[in-house]
């Protein structure tokens, strides 16, 4: 079996401590993230949503009502009651994946974190890490974003204020760096299975250098 495990430098190892802890941070916040997504998006007389409204004055409280400020608001959060099942489950599928997504990736760094703690580098374990994190980056917030469109869509229409419309360019542009961060890592992934490649081809001349001794 060739050997393909390296000593990690100190600073190696710390770094790679730092981030397995902040990774179980991280999934600690993504835990409480979705249970508070959840309790604000489905309240006992309906669905909890967000829409647009056109622009106007309003006076409103902050502080728990201990301060007074007048503005202008765009955006109005609304209840909608009797939205259609599919777009419930919509809704439900955007917040799940939504969880799923941070939960994929968190665990695939802490997966390569573990690795190069135990210097473990080159390995085809953490080329499939780095796909796990391409992918999930590149398809996640596409399917989130039609996802909620479609759930905006089921309130929308159960207020009685639109049909609903089509997922808008804008939306997509959202998520453009999210996009273009998982085409990054993918590159990553490929830089790795090269490195592999390289290494296995050292490790074999190696092999044979010896064997002719």
């Amino acid at each position: 079996m060739p050997r393909t495990t390296t000593a990690p430098t100190r600073s190696e190892t710390a770094d790679a401590i730092t981030v397995i802890l902040y990774a179980a941070a991280a999934l600690v916040t993504v835990a409480f993230a979705t249970i508070l997504r959840v309790a604000a998006t489905f309240r006992e007389t309906g669905i909890a949503w967000t829409v647009p409204i056109d622009q106007q004055p309003i006076s409103a409280t902050t502080d728990s009502g201990a301060i007074s400020i007048e503005g202008f608001a765009d955006e109005a959060m609304v209840i909608a009651d009797g939205v259609n099942a599919a777009s419930v489950t919509a809704i439900i599928a955007a917040i799940a994946l939504w969880a799923l997504a941070a939960v994929a990736v968190i665990a695939a760094v802490t997966l390569v974190a573990w690795n190069f703690l135990r210097g473990r580098f080159f390995v085809r374990p953490n080329a499939r890490a780095f796909d796990v994190i391409g992918w999930t980056l590149v398809g996640a917030p596409i399917l989130i974003v039609m996802l909620e469109t479609m759930g905006r869509n089921g309130v929308t229409s159960a207020l009685g204020i639109g049909d609903g419309e089509p997922v808008h360019p804008i939306e997509f542009w959202s998520v453009a760096p999210i996009f273009a961060t998982g085409v990054t890592v993918g590159l990553i992934a490929v830089a790795f299975r090269r490195g592999i490649r390289l290494q296995n081809e050292k490790l074999a001349l190696e092999k044979e250098t010896e064997g002719l001794v």
